[in-house]
Parts: structure tokens; C-alpha cells; sequence
């Protein structure tokens, strides 16, 4: 990169550091497991190169917005939307349908420059995938950096109006990382993920054009400033792998350290060899590619890929799609030359066909009908015991639609699973069933919810306990995952049961009245043992390696685990005539508990939430017990 007419070896050498360390990292290679800061010295470089030229432009007088976002959508927008794009294809080729829906979620969202607030939106959701079923997570920084670009002209020409532009470009990132400091307690996802929380990372990288008109007529001081800053960078990536959540303070020893090294403009050999620029040359197309070359090659080899061989591979596919989005989409593109409204004419029609192909894609849930007949049926089987609901909004329902009588579910994702347990006979007896969607809330009245959703979570129970209240049904099921609420760091705790005890007590008095009865869903059968990897259960269009198998849970294990909340529960029902209790310790087992069909269906989805299939199978084994449960002569 050039400013102010000189290439700058130094940056590029501080490039391929970074996406090295990145790509490492995402690898899980040993001893990089602070290589996220990479994602620092990104932002550092960016805040120094993106001033810097701004405000050059503007003491000559040639600066146009027109100009600067016209160079901006040349050097980000073809390699990005041909990344994004041909993700989305590798998609509809191998994933199942509930995981290319996800992808076209984040591809219209990384095209929309705005992926990082979706990842922030999602990151505190029950059900929210984890980083390693996300094809586009990387794209949360490259989204932040658009919207860095998108604000910082506008504020660089109303400062140059000024005579103190650096003196509020500094008082901005203060504000930014003292907002950053007193919001990560309340929400760390936030600080981690939005720009405004990241902006502070930026102003260092303009501050440092400051520092370096300062110290460039010392030259010896240059060198051991180069030294110094190259010193501290790799020191603190040692370290800053116990800081990953401190998305501030972690973030500043690399980020003076980059801004130390910028400001020394002192390349050093080691760091500025062919093979080092050629990387920083390329890193931006390297920085696109490499996450799902990683996020493919986990889900179609599975454990293999972890491999040496795995590695080796992966990197090779990484370094051959690197060069061919270099050499044929980022340069090409960033070099041509035309009319400017032309190019943004160009730019908006791809974009906005591109937009279309994902929004779509996602809208029609990952185009299930690319799956034969007999894998969509295995999908229904294994997908979350919820499933069967027909969705409005936050609520569903389920059983017989027209039905005279009505069943309410009320509680966390532990009662929502047994939708597909009560389908079947509810639609057998014309009962219409509804639940909402609250996962992760405990309902039990003035028990507290866990953080960070405090208060998400008693907004959710307020208005649930409402709705049940006034309710025409006269069934109401109850269940949570009590083990949650029932211990703390791992050791019961005679508060928490007693706060259990009369929570359940509290929330049958409140929704008692005349011919209601209640079902107490007990303590679930959890196969905590078990590695589950929902996206490899799933069947694709393309062969993947199968998740590893599960052995079935030993039935006297899996009850001894829920006697304790059995037996609180129990208690907390004595002498309640419309209230039964359901074990499903002892319903779902016989000598042991199966967590895989014969047949290869998952029963479970993860430690605790039925599949459909595993439901269905808990619906077979309880019929009894439902059945009278929902009899008209078995009200008190």
C-alpha cells in the first residue's frame, strides 16, 4: 500500500503477521491461540492508511466521497461477493438444509456489510450455533471495517474545517474505549462485535501519522521503535489468549504494538522478505477464503480434517484459492479504470442480484427439496422436538388446529421438546396444544433467570404467566431444565431447591382454577457423555463423514441424575390433586437409555433436547400416562 507516494513494506509485513496468526488460530494450531488479535492489526493498519489518504486528499484538495467510496467497493466488493457467493454454492452442494439456511442468513448479511451485528443479535440466543457452524463468521471485521469507511470521510472533512482534527479523532477513540470498558460487563458480545465499541482500534492506527512525523528525521530511534513495537506484538499474543473475552483491554497491547511499528516505518528483514510481502500482498483474498476452506473441511472429513494431513490440505486449498482471487478478481478489478457511476451502477446490480439469491435461499429454508425423499424424512426425524409446530410469530401450535379443548406448554426449550411427544394423541383426542418461545427462561415464579438475559428473560415469563392465566385451556404441561436452576458451580444447593420448591408452588397457585390439570415434566434423560455435532447428523446433497456414533446411557446412571430433582419435585406436589409428575428417566429407559436408533437417527440433538425421533419415542413410551392426563374423566 502506498501513502503519500511510497510503498510501505513495513505494512504489508504487518499484514501477513496478522492473517497468519488468524488463519492459525481458526486452525487451532498449538501456540496461537491468541492469534484473534490479528483481527487488531487489521484495524490499526485500517484506521492509519484510510485517515491518512483522506485527509492528504483534503489538504490538496482533491478529496470526492464519490472517489473515495468508488476505490473502497474496487478493493472490497468482487473478492467479497465472489467469496461470499461461491460459499453459498459449496452450500446448496454439501449442506443439509438447516445449515445452508443459516449460511444464506449470513451471506445476505456479509453482502449488507452489517454481519457483525447479526452475530452480536444472535450470540446470547439458547439455540445460537456455535462458531464452528458459521461458513461466514469471519466476516463480522471485514463488516466492521465497511462501516468504519462509511463514517470516518464525513467526520475527517467536518474536523479539517478545524484546526484540532487529531485532538477529536483521539477525543473519539477515548469515547470509544471508555464506552468499550463500561458496556463489557453488561454485554461482552457487544463490545466484541460492534464498531462503535471497536472504533478506539482505528483512532490508533490515525493517531499514529502524529507519532510518526515525530520520530521520522531519527533514524536510530526508528529502528529500535520498530524493535520495540515487533517485541510487544509477539509478546502479547503469548498472553492475550486469556483476555479473549476482554474485547478492550485485550485488544490494546496488539494494537499500540502495530501503531509503534507503523509509526517507526522501519521495515525489518525478517518481517519483509519476498515470501512475507507476497502473503501481506495477498491477505485480504487469503483473509476471505480461509474460514470456509475450514468450516467445509470440518464438516465433510470431520475428525480427519484436525489431522496433519488435514491441516497440510486445508492450507494447500487456501494458498491455491488465495492466488486465483488475487491474480483474477481482487487486482484486475481494483486496477480497472471506468466511469464512476458506472461502477456503481455495476457494483449495486451484482450486489442486489446477490442479495436475492441468498435472502431467497434462506427464505425457502435451505431448499430442502435437494434431498431425496428418504433423507428429508430423516431430516424431519432429527431435527429439535419443537419441530412439528406450525410457527406465528413467537408462538406455535400443534395437535388438532380446530380442536375444542387446549393444551398449553410453559417453560424453557425442556418442555418445547415434547411437542412432537404430545402431537399424536392431541390430534387423536381434538386437542389444539400451543407453546412459545422462550428457551433458556426459567417460568417458576421468582426464580432467577441466568445471565446475561435477566431481563429479557422476566419480560418473557410476564407475559407467559399472563397468557396461560387467562387461558381457555384446562391442560397445562410444565418443564424446565431444572438441573440449570438447581445448581451453581456444580454443587446443589439447599436455596436453589427451596427457590425451585416454591417457585412450582407459586406458579400452580397462580394458574390454578377449576378442571385445570397440570403435567410436571421431571428431571430429562442427558447423555452428557456424548459428543453431538447436530450439522454433521443432518443428511446433505453430498456425502459427509457421519458424526461419531454414541453408545447408549446406562438407565441406573441416567436416574440416578434425576433423582434429586425427582424427588424435589415430588415433594413440591404433595397433597396438589390436578398436578402428576412425569419421570422421563423412567418412561424413556429400559436397561439402558438409547440416544441412536439402529437405524442411525439421532435421538437426541445434544445433551438434553430430543430429536423428533427421540420425542416420538418418549410419546410411545408415556402413551399411558398421557392418555390419562388428557381424559375428560380423569379431571379432579
Amino acid at each position: 500500500m502506498e501513502l503519500e507516494g511510497r510503498y510501505r513494506a513495513d505494512i504489508d509485513g504487518l499484514r501477513a503477521i496478522a492473517v497468519c496468526i488468524v488463519v492459525l488460530f481458526h486452525l487451532r494450531v498449538g501456540g496461537f491461540g491468541g492469534g484473534f488479535a490479528g483481527v487488531d492489526i487489521f484495524f490499526v493498519i485500517s484506521g492509519y492508511l484510510i485517515t491518512g489518504h483522506i485527509l492528504r486528499d483534503i489538504e490538496f484538495g482533491t478529496f470526492s466521497f464519490a472517489g473515495f467510496y468508488a476505490r473502497r467497493a474496487r478493493r472490497i466488493l468482487p473478492a467479497l461477493i465472489v467469496t461470499i457467493m461461491l460459499t453459498v454454492a459449496a452450500g446448496w452442494l454439501w449442506l443439509p438444509p438447516d445449515e445452508l439456511r443459516q449460511l444464506a442468513k449470513e451471506a445476505t448479511h456479509g453482502l449488507l456489510s452489517i454481519a457483525n451485528v447479526q452475530y452480536w443479535r444472535e450470540a446470547n440466543q439458547y439455540f445460537a450455533p456455535s462458531a464452528d457452524r458459521l461458513g461466514l463468521l469471519h466476516l463480522w471485521s471485514l463488516s466492521a471495517e465497511e462501516q468504519f469507511y462509511l463514517v470516518t470521510p464525513l467526520i475527517l472533512v467536518l474536523l479539517s474545517r478545524t484546526r484540532h482534527v487529531f485532538t477529536g479523532i483521539a477525543l473519539a477513540g477515548l469515547a470509544s474505549f471508555v464506552a468499550a470498558i463500561i458496556w463489557l460487563p453488561r454485554d461482552p458480545e457487544a463490545v466484541f462485535f460492534l464498531t462503535p465499541f471497536r472504533a478506539f482500534e482505528f483512532v490508533l492506527g490515525a493517531l499514529t501519522i502524529v507519532l510518526e512525523r515525530r520520530v521520522t528525521a531519527w533514524q536510530a530511534a526508528r529502528t529500535v521503535a520498530a524493535w520495540i513495537g515487533y517485541a510487544a506484538l509477539f509478546s502479547s499474543l503469548l498472553v492475550i489468549e486469556r483476555f479473549q473475552h476482554d474485547a478492550g483491554l485485550g485488544a490494546l497491547p496488539p494494537s499500540l504494538a502495530t501503531a509503534v511499528i507503523i509509526a517507526a516505518n522501519r521495515p525489518v528483514r525478517l518481517f519483509a522478505n519476498r515470501a512475507v510481502l507476497a502473503i501481506g500482498r495477498s491477505s485480504y483474498s487469503l483473509y476471505l477464503v480461509h474460514w470456509p476452506v475450514i468450516y467445509f473441511a470440518s464438516f465433510i472429513f470431520g475428525e480427519r480434517a484436525g489431522g496433519t494431513a488435514g491441516l497440510a490440505g486445508q492450507l494447500l486449498v487456501m494458498a491455491a484459492l488465495t492466488a486465483a482471487m488475487f491474480f483474477l478478481i481482487e487486482q484486475p478489478i481494483r486496477r480497472a479504470r471506468s466511469v464512476q457511476w458506472k461502477q456503481a451502477t455495476a457494483f449495486a446490480t451484482v450486489l442486489g442480484l446477490c442479495i436475492v439469491v441468498t435472502h431467497g435461499t434462506f427464505k425457502a429454508d435451505g431448499v430442502a427439496w435437494r434431498l431425496p425423499a428418504e433423507q428429508r424424512a430423516r431430516l424431519e426425524l432429527q431435527r429439535f422436538g419443537m419441530s412439528p409446530c406450525i410457527r406465528s410469530g413467537d408462538y406455535c401450535e400443534f395437535g388438532a388446529p380446530a380442536g375444542s379443548r387446549t393444551l398449553e406448554l410453559l417453560g424453557d426449550s425442556y418442555v418445547q421438546q415434547y411437542v412432537a411427544v404430545l402431537d399424536d394423541q392431541l390430534k387423536a383426542h381434538g386437542i389444539r396444544g400451543k407453546t412459545s418461545t422462550v428457551g433458556g427462561c426459567p417460568m417458576l415464579v421468582g426464580v432467577a433467570p441466568r445471565p446475561p438475559r435477566v431481563a429479557e428473560c422476566i419480560a418473557l415469563r410476564e407475559r407467559e404467566l399472563a397468557r396461560v392465566q387467562a387461558s381457555a385451556a384446562d391442560l397445562v404441561v410444565i418443564g424446565q431444565a431444572w438441573h440449570l436452576y438447581l445448581t451453581g458451580d456444580g454443587e446443589p444447593d439447599e436455596r436453589r431447591a427451596a427457590d425451585i420448591r416454591d417457585g412450582l408452588n407459586a406458579l400452580l397457585r397462580l394458574l390454578d382454577r377449576p378442571g385445570r390439570r397440570f403435567l410436571i415434566i421431571g428431571g430429562q434423560v442427558r447423555p452428557v457423555t456424548c459428543s453431538f455435532d447436530h450439522m454433521r447428523m443432518q443428511p446433505g446433497p453430498l456425502w459427509h463423514a457421519p458424526p461419531p456414533q454414541c453408545t447408549a446411557l446406562d438407565s441406573a446412571k441416567a436416574r440416578a441424575d434425576a433423582l434429586e430433582i425427582d424427588r424435589l419435585l415430588d415433594s413440591a406436589l404433595t397433597g396438589t390433586r390436578n398436578a402428576v409428575l412425569l419421570r422421563p428417566t423412567a418412561v424413556y429407559c429400559d436397561q439402558d437409555c438409547p440416544v441412536v436408533r439402529h437405524d442411525g437417527v439421532w435421538m437426541f440433538l445434544d445433551p438434553g433436547h430430543f430429536t423428533v425421533a427421540g420425542a416420538k419415542w418418549m410419546g410411545q413410551r408415556a402413551a399411558s400416562v398421557i392418555a390419562q392426563f388428557i381424559s375428560e374423566q380423569s379431571k379432579p
